[in-house]
């Protein structure tokens, strides 16, 4: 059965439906450095979906470049008119890679899909590309230090007769303490927070092994050996660590042509974000005027998107040509002769048509 990738990739003669080239590749943006990037269709028995409390959608690489869908999940993508589903119905014939004829009855009803909610998932789109391309969240804008998080760089010391500033936690960077030299006991009804305790070359140390470990202390030697507490935010250790694995992993395998002109401060945007915003307007509006998404683009259409790819324009000056993009859809959509929502039990009948003929084979 399959569960993941590799799975698909050994039993394809039995399961692939339809595999095409997707992306810069289809669109006609690309440019040497870039990916290549792979989506399809397979198919499972209806067997699986009585088994399976959590039927399997879709599989894929670790970086999303090859993604596959289940035929079920692609009819329900395709029925809510996501543009990178529905598109696929409509690729160029040089970037198909592979198509059942299993598959001739979706491809004759495509056209099912083809709906005035093109119009509404177009700009949903295109408007989370612009919130994509200042995120704040985004790695580019968050470097991470080469040197891994320590424990240490998330304990405070709060100093047991400090007066002047009673309790307050300081870092422990802006103390003396090698915690080397040091044991801890953990402080009843509380998490994170220890009693420290000075043994100088005697000690064990607080982290053995990347952990705390918490010893027991003779009674006699609490008055004499406690210098106050220690405050661990292991929650927040745990969290920096992942955020700069994920960070490094993310820089080791970016393309580094996308973000030269970023980080060199020559853009305050990121130039892919704001171009697939413009591709989902002209796509969306093509849709509704001419009854089919655009996917491979030409002439003047190409050229301005391989200018807002290559950081041609300022940021406010793309945001005023969204906004007359935008009122360009919104006349499309009002003069829109298509229907307003989908034929479900034409989408049903496909699905199990395609599926029967799969069984019978």
């Amino acid at each position: 059965m399959i569960t993941k990738l590799e799975d698909l990739y050994q039993e394809r003669e039995k399961y692939l439906l339809f595999e095409t080239l997707v992306g810069s590749r289809a669109y006609g943006t690309f440019h040497a450095e870039s990916d290549e990037d792979i989506k399809g269709i397979f198919i499972l028995p209806p067997s699986h979906y009585l088994m399976e409390k959590t039927p399997l959608e879709q599989v894929s690489d670790e970086r999303n470049d090859k993604v596959y869908y289940t035929l079920k999940r692609f009819i329900e993508l395709a029925s809510n008119a996501n543009p990178n589903i529905i598109e696929m119905l409509f690729m160029p014939e040089d970037c198909i890679r592979f198509q059942s004829d299993l598959l001739k009855p979706l491809f004759e009803a495509r056209q099912v899909f083809i709906t005035t909610q093109a119009y509404a998932s177009h700009i949903n789109y295109a408007q989370a590309q612009i919130k994509k391309a200042r995120g704040k969240n985004k790695w580019v804008n968050n470097p991470q230090e080469v040197k891994v998080p320590e424990r240490q760089d998330f304990c405070w010391f709060i100093k047991s007769d400090d007066k002047a500033t009673p309790y307050r936690p300081k870092s422990l960077k802006d103390t003396d303490i090698d915690l080397a030299q040091y044991h801890v006991s953990s402080v009843e009804h509380s998490q994170g927070l220890y009693r420290l305790y000075h043994y100088g070359s005697d000690a064990r140390g607080v982290f053995r092994g990347g952990e705390l470990v918490c010893e027991s202390i003779p009674k006699e030697e609490e008055k004499t050996h406690c210098r106050g507490l220690l405050l661990f935010n292991e929650a927040a250790y745990e969290c920096a660590k992942r955020d700069h694995t994920n960070y490094w992993q993310w820089r080791d395998n970016r393309n580094e042509t996308r973000w030269q002109g970023q980080e060199q401060g020559k853009r305050d945007y990121d130039a892919k974000n704001m171009m697939h915003t413009f591709r989902l307007l002209f796509s969306g509006q093509n849709i509704l005027e001419k009854g089919e998404p655009l996917v491979r683009f030409e002439g003047e259409n190409l050229d301005f998107l391989k200018k807002v790819r290559d950081g041609f324009f300022n940021y406010d000056e793309l945001i005023k040509r969204v906004e007359d993009k935008l009122n360009d859809f919104s006349l499309a959509y009002g003069k829109s002769t298509l229907a307003d929502s989908i034929d479900e039990e034409k989408l049903q009948n496909l699905l199990v048509e395609i599926t029967k003929s799969w069984e019978g084979r």
